[in-house]
């Protein structure tokens, strides 16, 4: 998911960040986004820019993909991203933003917006994997924070560098629906989202929602029954020859943001507004587990699938386009 540009000046000025032009020192050898420093912040993959680091060993590599379940029974199961001293292992997931909104409560991952007034909108969580992921099967049990309009949650495979990308998100305006998208190379083309109806208010239980990529689909499902089917061969641009498939190594992360009160009119009318601010109000959003099956190549425990095309026989066509209302189709990329 990608950082917002003005919070990374700001956390990387407090933490006595040099300001790079071209290259970084040895000393803070990491590049991201006009900055260098040491620490995951800046040294992650994913987020450190390797062509503009210190040397081509500064940005720290890929961690692979592990098949694991995550349960949040402990606190470190998720901890802040300035903490983490890249071993995956330890720690499942990291806080990104400060200050952390990011913790573990009685037994889930906690995701909380409070109200920012110098902004005067909310500020919130993000939760990113330590692991990578390419190719596989994620299923996370989320109970989303939509008990208002604006407040927007979600759930994708994201990689920051290249912008590929595959999401499920929940609005506000909508409490029992539930949205799809998917992105290659940063291209954001919101007419490919598609909407579900989950037949609940889906900030009051907890519900299934799982992420199926192979090399050559992508399936999403909720509570286990297959809701959509995006197939790479169908993504073929004919005039530039390329598939339109997310393909690049990713992590999976969570989010909560503030749509309603983001200033853009198209995100607004996508997330509802204006998002209700009062006295001591705050937003949460909960994942329960997360449940990650491997199929990649060469990706830490996995085991390759070969790439073959899937048969499910439950699979679903590609549903119609859903348009949003308003005409404009933009919001802020997180």
């Amino acid at each position: 998911m990608k950082f917002n540009t003005l919070m990374l000046a700001a956390t990387a000025l407090a933490a006595s960040a040099v300001q790079a032009q071209s290259t970084c020192t040895e000393w803070s050898p990491c590049f991201r986004e006009g900055y260098c420093d040491s620490d995951a912040m800046f040294c992650l993959w994913g987020l450190c820019d390797e062509t503009k680091s210190f040397n081509s060993t500064s940005c720290w590599q890929p961690e692979g993909c592990a098949s694991q379940l995550v349960t949040f029974d402990s606190s470190a199961d998720v901890i802040g991203i300035r903490s983490y001293t890249g071993n995956p292992n330890a720690n499942s997931y990291l806080s990104i933003f400060e200050p952390d909104n990011a913790s573990v409560v009685n037994g889930a991952l906690q995701l909380q917006m409070n109200y920012q007034a110098e902004q005067n909108k909310g500020f919130g969580a993000t939760a990113s994997g330590s692991h990578t992921i390419q190719y596989g099967r994620v299923t996370a049990r989320v109970k989303t924070a939509s008990v208002a309009p604006g407040v927007v949650s979600s759930f994708i495979i994201r990689n920051d560098q290249t912008g590929d990308e595959i999401d499920f998100e929940w609005v506000g305006r909508d409490p029992s629906q539930v949205q799809t998208n998917y992105y290659f190379n940063d291209i954001l083309d919101y007419t490919k989202m598609v909407a579900y109806d989950v037949g609940a208010d889906t900030s009051k239980d907890y519900h299934d929602y799982t992420i199926d990529w192979s090399e050559n689909s992508i399936q999403w499902l909720v509570d286990g029954k297959v809701i959509r089917t995006v197939n790479k061969a169908d993504t073929l641009d004919a005039a530039t020859g390329k598939y339109l498939f997310p393909t690049s190594e990713a992590r999976v992360g969570f989010s909560i943001w503030d749509g309603g009160n983001s200033g853009a009119q198209g995100t607004q009318e996508w997330a509802g507004y204006p998002t209700p601010w009062g006295t001591g109000v705050s937003y949460q959003m909960f994942v329960d587990s997360v449940d990650t099956k491997c199929t990649g190549g060469d990706q830490g425990t996995t085991t390759s699938d070969g790439g073959e095309q899937p048969t499910d026989p439950t699979s679903v066509p590609e549903p119609p386009v859903s348009t949003l209302p308003g005409g404009e189709k933009c919001r802020p990329r997180y």
